[in-house]
């Protein structure tokens, strides 16, 4: 499930408990013809809260189950209203600053952006990390950091594909890391124009830094079994890798090995993160030196394997596959072009890897017929251009070794 997937389910799930609560069926308002009724009981339920009581606590359920189903029924001004006034009402009886409001404020984002009113949206996504932040030690704040994360990373998708989200300009993020980001004036110069990598820098750290905070928040209340925990240092090491932070990716790496150490996870999981560990020292290795600390890393993974019984086809499954293993494995193959589809054409390539897993010699050894001779020079530059992981045989590492790969071309 992706985050915008996510985000949806947990309003979807926020509300229906909402409705739980006063009684509404969910399979009920799910059909057109009763919808109408549900939205009149809950709104006459609301207007007998407010005979009483205007800022009744009471009312917060039934008006954030009456804005779900302004959204689900594509009313999103009318699902602002509704949530508007449930977060008065949080606010009222549970003081300016509490989190109760953070599920309601999220759906209002959403509505807004429903709208078309990107600017409503992104005062409100504002407003919710000034809430969040003013809450620091609070478990509900890493959820709220690791959605606002996500939805950086979305926005950075949008503007690597070529499209230009309202967000760049409002967030200011032209202007480049660290901005101040509460620059009212979205006009600014700074904010309007400048260089795709400041904003693509930008926006990258400010969610990396929501998931590191996220990662602290649940280390520091203990929640070391939290779900969340494997997918935040996964996003934190893909970030450091493109963006250059050798010891941030390292960090989560080891982090990530030792929840999995502690839940007890499979054995492939645990010597496949302590893989990735040896390639990131690899990748990111300074001299002959460091390099061959990687290597021993790798031989310490083949002693484990070897000592938890695991047999040698499996092994060798891992450490000298019949196609070498480009590097880092948490990115795209290089050996995949863009848009690749099934039956698409392909080229094999003859390459000798050296110990560190560098391209030394690539030879064509065929081609599909509506391969070119351009393609093929292409090929022989992204493998030049590939780091693969060392290959072991036997618990040693291979200082020379022949392995034929597989371009798979595009339509």
């Amino acid at each position: 499930m992706g985050p915008a997937s996510r985000r949806r389910a947990s309003i979807v799930k926020w509300g229906a408990a909402a409705l739980a609560a006063l009684g509404v069926c969910s399979a009920a308002f799910a059909q057109s013809d009763s919808r109408p009724q549900t939205i009149q009981a809950l709104e006459d339920q609301i207007r007998s809260v407010e005979a009483e009581d205007p800022n009744s606590s009471e009312l917060i359920s039934p008006l954030t189950a009456l804005g779900l189903l302004y959204r689900e029924g594509g009313e999103p001004a009318h699902a602002m209203a509704a949530l508007g006034q449930a977060v008065h009402v949080v606010r009222f009886n549970y003081g300016l600053y509490s989190l109760v409001q953070a599920p309601l404020i999220r759906q209002s984002i959403e509505s807004a952006e429903a709208l078309g009113d990107h600017w409503s949206a992104w005062q409100l996504d504002r407003g919710l990390m000034h809430l969040a932040l003013r809450n620091p030690d609070d478990p509900r704040t890493a959820e709220i950091l690791r959605d606002t994360a996500d939805r950086r990373m979305e926005m950075l998708a949008q503007y690597k594909a070529g499209e230009f989200p309202p967000e760049l300009i409002l967030g200011c993020f032209y202007a480049g890391p660290h901005v101040n980001h509460d620059l009212d004036d979205s006009t600014d110069r700074r904010c309007t124009s400048g260089s795709a990598g400041a904003a693509r820098g930008a926006m990258a750290m400010e969610a990396r830094y929501y998931y590191a905070r996220a990662v602290d928040i649940l280390l520091k209340n203990k929640m070391y079994a939290s779900d969340d925990l494997p997918r935040l240092f996964r996003n934190i090491v893909a970030i450091s890798y493109e963006y250059g932070d050798p010891s941030m990716g390292r960090k989560s790496l080891t982090y990530l090995l030792a929840y999995q150490t502690s839940r007890s996870a499979p054995w492939r999981d645990q010597i496949g993160t302590l893989l990735e560990i040896a390639d990131w020292d690899l990748l990111h290795a300074v001299g002959l030196d460091n390099m061959d600390a990687a290597l021993a890393e790798y031989a310490r993974a083949y002693e484990l394997l070897q000592q938890a019984g695991v047999g040698q086809e499996s092994i060798r499954e891992v450490f000298a596959p019949d196609t070498p293993v480009a590097l880092p494995v948490f990115v795209p193959s290089p050996l995949v072009a863009e848009g690749q589809r099934a039956n698409s054409g392909h080229i094999d390539a003859a390459v000798e890897l050296d110990k560190y897993g560098r391209s030394r010699r690539v030879q064509i050894l065929g081609t599909t017929p509506d391969a070119t001779r351009a393609a093929a020079r292409h090929v022989e530059n992204v493998i030049f251009q590939s780091r693969f992981r060392p290959r072991l045989v036997d618990g040693r590492v291979a200082d020379r070794e022949r392995v034929v790969v597989r371009y798979e071309l595009d339509d």
